[in-house]
C-alpha cells in the first residue's frame, strides 16, 4: 500500500521558477490527456491528470506580489509533489495535446524543478541517485562485475566494429537480453565487445527522476572510452539507454562517437544485408509492444515488425493501442520504483490487450517492458508469454560465417547520419547528431537557466558544438595536451583567456607536424556555434593539404 505524503510536513519555500510560460498558456485546459494517462488510471484524482497538475503548476507561477504583501508563504503542497512523480513520463498525452505542448520535456524539467527546490525526488529515486554516484550503477552492484554478463561462447574483438552497451539492468539484472543480443551479433558475422568497468549508467532512471548531478560525468565516461576503441558503431536492448546516449549526452557532454543502434535497428540492418540468416521457422501467432522510449520517444516503431515478419511461421497481430498511441507497460520514469503495484496493475491492462488480439506471445525491445510485463501477465495469471525480440531471433539463428561479398545496402538507419559538411570529411566523421524525441525543442533550451551539472566552460561548448555537427574531437590530446583536438585532419584549437597570449612555440611545432592551429578567446565564445563553423572549414581544408603530400 502507497503511503500518502503528509499535508504537515514542511516543504521548502519555493524560489525561481523554470521558464514555462509559453507551455502554461498553451495549456488549453481540454482534458483529452486524461483518457490517455495510465497514472491516472491507477490513481484516479484530477491533481494526478497532465491537465490537474498545469493547473496547480499554473498557480505556484502566478504567486508573487499580492502574497508578499500579505506576508504568506508560497510552498510546494506535498500532494503536488507526490502527483508529479505518479508519471510514467510515457509521452502519450504528448500525443493527444492539441497545444502541441512538448510534455514529456516537460515534466523532466518539473521534476528537476521539484529536486532543486529540496522537495524530491522519492525515497526510491533518492537510493537510485546515491548508488550511481558511487558505484556508477542503480542497483549497488560492484563496477568490477560490470563485464560478468558477457557469454563465455563470444570473443571480444581488439578493435571491434560494434560496441555493446548492456545498461545496468542488463549487466545485473536481466542478462539473458544482452547476452542475446551478442550471440545475435556474433552470428552476422559482427566484432563485438563492450566498455567493461568504463560502461557506466547513462543516468537515465536520474534524468526522468529530476537529478541530473551525475549525468555529466557518466555522459562524459562514456563518450572518452568508447571513441578510444575505434568502433564505427554502438549497440544496446535497453530502450532507456538508447535514448539517452542517443539524446541526452550530447545535452550534457557530446554525442557518442559511434552511430547508435537499438538492437532492433542493427538486426534488421544484418538481415537486410544478407549476414544474419533466418534459417529456422518459428510458428506462433505474435503481437508487438512499443517502449515508450523506443517508440513514441525515438520514433523507431518499423525496425522491430519488420525483423518479426521476415521470420517464416510468424504471424504478426497488431494490439488496438500501437505504435504512437501505443499503451506505456507502467515501469517507466521512476514509477515501477516508487509505485511497484501500480505499475503492475498497468502492465495487466496491457496484458490484456494482447489477449484480445489472440496472440499467444508478446514481443517487446526492453528489459523493463519484459519483466514488467511478466510481472503483469502473472498477477492476472494469463498464460500470454512474453519475449525479448532476441530471444526469438536466437532460436531462428545459427552461427554463420561473415559474407563480405553480401554488400546490400542497409534498411535501417541508425538513430542519425552525420551531415553533409561532415560526410564530405571522412576521416573525421563521427556519430551525427540524433534525431530528437518527441518532446526535443530544436529551437534550445526553453525551460531556463542551464543545468549547473552540465559542462558550460567555453572550450566545453566549442567542443560540443563541433562534436553534435559531426566531427569527431578529443580533449587534452596528445603529449601536448591539445585542449580540442580532431585527430586525423591534424586540427588544433586552443582557448585563451582575456590577457593571455598564443603560445607561438607550440603553434610552430604544431604546423611543423602538419597541423593546423586556431586560437580563439574565451569571451568570445557564446554557445561555441560560430567557432564550430571555423573549425569546420579548417578540417576540411587540413584533410585536402594532407592528402596532397
Amino acid at each position: 500500500m502507497i503511503k500518502l505524503p503528509s499535508i504537515k510536513e514542511k516543504l521548502p519555500k519555493i524560489t525561481k521558477m523554470p521558464r514555462i510560460e509559453k507551455e502554461l498558456t498553451s495549456c488549453l485546459q481540454c482534458g483529452y490527456c486524461i483518457s490517455v494517462c495510465e497514472a491516472h488510471n491507477q490513481t484516479p484524482w484530477e491533481s494526478v491528470t497532465p491537465r490537474g497538475k498545469i493547473y496547480y503548476i499554473n498557480q505556484l507561477y502566478a504567486a508573487g506580489g499580492v502574497d508578499k504583501l500579505l506576508k504568506r508563504e508560497v510552498t510546494l503542497n506535498p500532494y503536488f509533489v507526490d502527483a508529479m512523480y505518479k508519471c510514467t513520463g510515457c509521452g502519450n498525452c504528448e500525443v493527444v495535446c492539441h497545444a502541441n505542448i512538448h510534455l514529456v520535456e516537460f515534466w523532466e524539467t518539473m521534476r528537476k524543478w521539484i529536486v532543486d527546490q529540496g522537495a524530491g525526488p522519492m525515497s526510491a529515486h533518492k537510493g537510485m541517485a546515491k548508488k550511481v554516484a558511487e558505484g556508477h550503477n542503480p542497483y549497488g552492484e560492484p563496477p568490477e562485475k560490470r563485464d560478468d554478463w558477457w557469454p563465455k561462447d563470444v570473443a571480444k574483438a581488439k578493435v571491434p566494429d560494434v560496441i555493446f552497451f548492456a545498461g545496468c539492468t542488463g549487466a545485473y539484472r536481466m542478462q539473458a537480453i544482452p547476452q542475446t543480443g551478442v550471440r545475435i551479433l556474433d552470428r552476422g558475422g559482427v566484432k563485438v565487445s563492450s566498455l567493461g568497468e568504463d560502461e557506466w549508467c547513462c543516468s537515465s532512471p536520474l534524468l526522468r527522476t529530476g537529478t541530473h548531478t551525475s549525468s555529466l560525468e557518466c555522459a562524459e565516461t562514456v563518450v572518452e572510452r568508447a571513441d578510444g576503441m575505434g568502433a564505427k558503431d554502438m549497440v544496446m536492448t535497453c530502450s532507456g539507454c538508447f535514448k539517452t546516449v542517443s539524446t541526452d549526452f550530447g545535452k550534457f557532454y557530446a554525442r557518442s562517437g559511434q552511430n547508435v543502434y537499438h538492437f532492433s535497428q542493427y538486426a534488421e540492418k544484418l538481415i537486410s544485408e544478407r549476414r544474419l540468416p533466418l534459417n529456422n521457422e518459428f510458428k506462433a501467432k505474435v503481437t508487438y509492444h512499443d517502449p515508450c522510449h523506443m517508440g513514441r520517444h525515438m520514433g523507431v516503431f518499423d525496425a522491430p515488425r519488420n525483423v518479426l515478419k521476415k521470420i517464416k511461421g510468424i504471424e504478426l497481430v497488431e494490439m488496438e493501442k500501437s505504435r504512437e498511441n501505443s499503451r506505456c507497460c507502467g515501469a517507466g520514469g521512476g514509477y515501477k520504483s516508487q509505485y511497484n503495484d501500480f505499475a503492475v496493475n498497468i502492465a495487466a491492462e496491457r496484458i490484456r490487450d494482447a489477449e484480445e488480439t489472440g496472440a499467444e506471445i508478446v514481443v517487446t525491445c526492453c528489459p523493463f517492458c519484459v519483466t514488467n510485463l511478466m510481472q503483469g501477465a502473472k498477477k492476472i495469471g494469463s498464460k500470454m508469454k512474453v519475449m525479448d525480440l532476441g530471444e526469438i531471433l536466437l532460436k531462428v539463428t545459427a552461427p554463420a560465417e561473415p559474407k563480405p561479398e553480401a554488400k546490400a545496402e542497409a534498411k535501417a538507419e541508425p538513430v542519425a547520419k552525420a551531415p553533409a559538411e561532415a560526410r564530405a570529411a571522412p576521416e573525421e566523421k563521427t556519430a551525427a547528431p540524433a534525431a530528437e524525441p518527441v518532446a526535443a525543442d530544436a529551437e534550445g533550451d526553453e525551460f531556463g537557466d542551464a543545468d549547473a551539472f552540465t559542462d558550460m566552460s567555453p572550450g566545453a561548448l566549442v567542443r560540443r558544438a563541433a562534436w553534435n555537427k559531426g566531427l569527431r574531437c578529443r580533449k587534452d590530446y596528445g603529449d601536448r595536451q591539445i585542449p580540442v583536438a580532431f585527430v586525423k585532419a591534424r586540427v588544433a584549437v586552443y582557448m585563451l583567456k582575456d590577457g593571455e597570449s598564443e603560445d607561438a612555440e607550440a603553434r610552430k611545432a604544431l604546423e611543423g607536424d602538419g597541423w593546423a592551429v586556431l586560437s580563439f578567446r574565451e569571451s568570445d565564445v557564446t554557445d561555441g556555434e560560430a567557432q564550430a563553423a571555423e573549425i569546420r572549414v579548417a578540417v576540411k581544408e587540413n584533410l585536402k593539404a594532407l592528402r596532397k603530400r
